[in-house]
């Protein structure tokens, strides 16, 4: 590593970390930007898809550590053709102590220089990356070395934080249930911003940048870019991957399967699966295990959804009406977080979701009980605000977080 090269990667990497920066950070950077602050060591590793805000994040961890705190975009090392390991030495060597490090997974093999690196410097590395999952796997060459956290699209709380200034209490799931009546009540004034957020603005950069043009450059630079990290493609295949999304975005809630999928776009089912698993990996699909155990699992398929408002940015591209019960699907899902399918097999009228100890069936504001019957901890989550004992806003759940 030279001089010129260092300082040229620094040059071009200094106008994103500069334009990066914004005057409020949403609520989970912030936690996540004190915990990593707490610490005097450490590899952290944030994932979320493009436009969650990962690169907010590092600007404003940038902005208030100001000394001996470096910012790299791993694109940028990736098009220099350089070594990562190279390039952390080198700035190590001139006195830098704190490594921002984005976009990572442009990068072939950056555990390995990252491991030896952090082992030899026992420094502080911050990196960030679309894929969750894949980051994962590729960062358990680190081991026990690296934290981990996620930046998902806003949660509505935040959402209504950003469009009144008021920063409303996280909830959990039992006071959900303890406390039903006094929540529906506070939340009430902030209901009529669900449709937009939604829709439209759930990303941080749709809802800053003001422009629904946002989502569709994200899925057309995560479908080009960040799949290349996972597979080789090329451009009829690529084609085909568009197309699935359109087929998903689409669809409305249980008439959605691979074999729906591969009948449709004229592809083995291999690869209809294929084509949904890398696009989970890439962070544009959510895939919600079935319930239960055994083959009898295994030979379920998974639920397929989107993060919110990707749906409805695609259908608006392709002049398709929004398919609104799969909206509050994906709704749910996203602020749940962990939970699995229960309607798959031969039975259809069952419950959609478990989560924990607790059976969910999500829908509209007259969806009835017919597929709660003789369920035990099974509650309907509906749109609006139901008055019945086991019914439940859907509203609430965005407060998880």
């Amino acid at each position: 590593m030279d001089e010129a090269t260092f300082v040229s990667l620094v040059r071009l990497s200094e106008p994103i970390i500069r334009e990066s920066k914004v005057d409020i950070l949403r609520p989970l950077s912030e936690t996540i930007l004190a915990e990593i602050a707490s610490l005097p060591r450490g590899v952290f590793i944030v994932t979320g898809l493009r436009g969650s805000g990962k690169t907010t994040l590092l600007g404003a961890l940038y902005e208030r550590e100001k000394e001996k705190i470096i910012f790299l975009n791993a694109e940028i090392i990736a098009r220099q053709g350089v070594s990562l390991l190279d390039v952390l030495s080198y700035a190590a060597q001139r006195g830098y102590t704190f490594f921002l490090l984005d976009e990572i997974h442009a990068l072939a093999d950056w555990e390995k220089d990252i491991k030896i690196f952090y082992d030899g410097t026992k420094g502080k590395i911050l990196l960030t990356g679309s894929s969750a999952i894949a980051l994962k796997a590729r960062g358990s060459e680190l081991s026990r070395r690296a934290s981990f956290y996620h930046l998902g699209p806003l949660s509505f709380r935040e959402y209504i934080y950003f469009k009144t200034g008021e920063l409303l209490p996280i909830i959990s799931l039992k006071d959900i249930f303890l406390k039903k009546e006094e929540l529906q009540r506070r939340i009430l004034p902030f209901t009529h911003f669900f449709s937009p957020y939604c829709q439209f603005e759930a990303l941080p950069a749709a809802l800053f940048e003001k422009s629904r043009e946002v989502y569709l450059n994200i899925i057309d630079r995560t479908v080009r870019y960040d799949l290349v990290s996972l597979r080789e493609l090329d451009i009829s295949y690529l084609d085909t991957v568009f197309r699935v999304l359109k087929i998903i975005a689409t669809s409305p809630p249980g008439e959605l399967s691979y074999s729906g999928i591969s009948s449709s776009l004229r592809i083995h089912i291999r690869m209809a699966k294929e084509m949904v698993s890398l696009l989970a990996l890439s962070g544009l699909l959510y895939l919600i295990p079935p319930n239960g155990v055994g083959k009898s699992a295994v030979r379920k398929e998974e639920k397929i959804l989107m993060p919110l408002s990707l749906r409805s940015a695609l259908c608006t591209s392709y002049g398709a009406s929004i398919p609104i019960g799969s909206l509050r699907e994906d709704f749910f899902v996203q602020h749940v977080g962990k939970c699995s399918y229960y309607k798959t097999g031969i039975e259809r009228r069952t419950p959609d979701f478990v989560v924990e100890d607790y059976i969910f069936e999500v829908g509209g504001p007259t969806k009835g009980f017919a597929q709660l019957q003789e369920k035990k901890n099974a509650f309907l989550v509906k749109e609006g605000f139901p008055v019945g004992e086991k019914e439940i806003s859907l509203y609430l759940f965005g407060f998880l977080y």
